[in-house]
């Protein structure tokens, strides 16, 4: 009865939650299908018989800005990111996780002290470094940059996770003959899908939204992110508020995407260590 109780609250206080952080999802969606007189006339109004597309066809691909081409340069440099810090995080994860050694129990602190520093901190000599190594203004320069910056996190997650898993999983495959390449990469990554998912999902969220380093690395070249094209088209169309909602849609929607298809292993990695622990 009691725990009923408690369930019952649990929802009543969660519903009404969700429904108010819904609220700007709702209005950036069904003004990105209105037109602007129903916007500006009230734009909590859902006018199904008025629905257009045309402001998704007017604003995907301007002069200045191409969604398409803005999709292509966030999905390569999130992807390309993503990949290189899942595959270098997850192998040291599993060293810092299983090896008792004084001198990486030091590292491993002083790499999460990255956690504590802000982005806009190490601005200036980000610059001056992606600028000796001719990495400025460039795509590669941003992807160094996010594997470095993101790399206390990812380890972070990876580490708790593969102290959760049994040390008995490595005995094992050792008396078989398995080296620490064979047991990580056979035994060890396979069991790390729910930790992966949560970096995954996390990373990308970061990265792809991210708008000050993007304007910073990648400069006033031709190259430019999903963030920085928005910004850009939304000087052009600042009284056009439908451009504008379909822009933050079209934006949008590849994340919203990908949670979608990983929730389930998003969920599981965030519960798995308290569940296992």
């Amino acid at each position: 009865m009691k725990n009923n109780l408690s369930q019952y609250i649990r929802h009543v206080f969660l519903i009404p939650l969700s429904l108010v952080l819904l609220v700007p999802f709702y209005i950036a969606v069904v003004n990105a299908f209105k037109k602007k007189t129903d916007i500006l006339s009230n734009p909590f109004s859902f006018p199904l018989s008025n629905m257009t597309l045309d402001n998704f066809i007017r604003s995907a691909v301007t002069p200045s800005f191409n969604i398409f081409k803005a999709y292509w340069t966030s999905i390569m440099i999130t992807t390309v990111s993503v990949v290189l810090l899942i595959f270098l995080c997850s192998m040291m994860s599993f060293v810092f996780a299983r090896v008792n050694n004084r001198f990486l129990s030091v590292c491993y602190l002083l790499l999460l002290s990255g956690l504590m520093i802000p982005p806009q901190v190490i601005l200036i000599p980000l610059v001056q470094v992606l600028s000796k190594l001719g990495l400025m203004f460039t795509p590669q320069g941003l992807i160094l940059y996010n594997i470095g910056f993101y790399v206390p996190f990812t380890v972070f997650i990876f580490v708790g996770f593969i102290r959760t898993l049994s040390k008995e999983l490595d005995e094992s495959a050792k008396m078989d003959g398995a080296n620490q390449l064979i047991i990580f990469w056979r035994i060890i990554f396979p069991l790390l899908r729910p930790a992966t998912a949560s970096a995954v999902i996390f990373l990308c969220l970061w990265i792809w939204n991210d708008f000050i380093n993007p304007v910073i690395i990648l400069g006033s070249t031709k190259s430019y992110t999903v963030t920085t094209g928005i910004f850009q088209a939304v000087g052009q169309y600042s009284t056009n508020w439908e451009d504008i909602f379909a822009l933050v849609v079209l934006a949008s929607a590849p994340i919203f995407l990908l949670y979608l298809f990983m929730q389930r292993q998003f969920i599981s990695g965030l519960t798995e260590g308290s569940v296992k622990g």
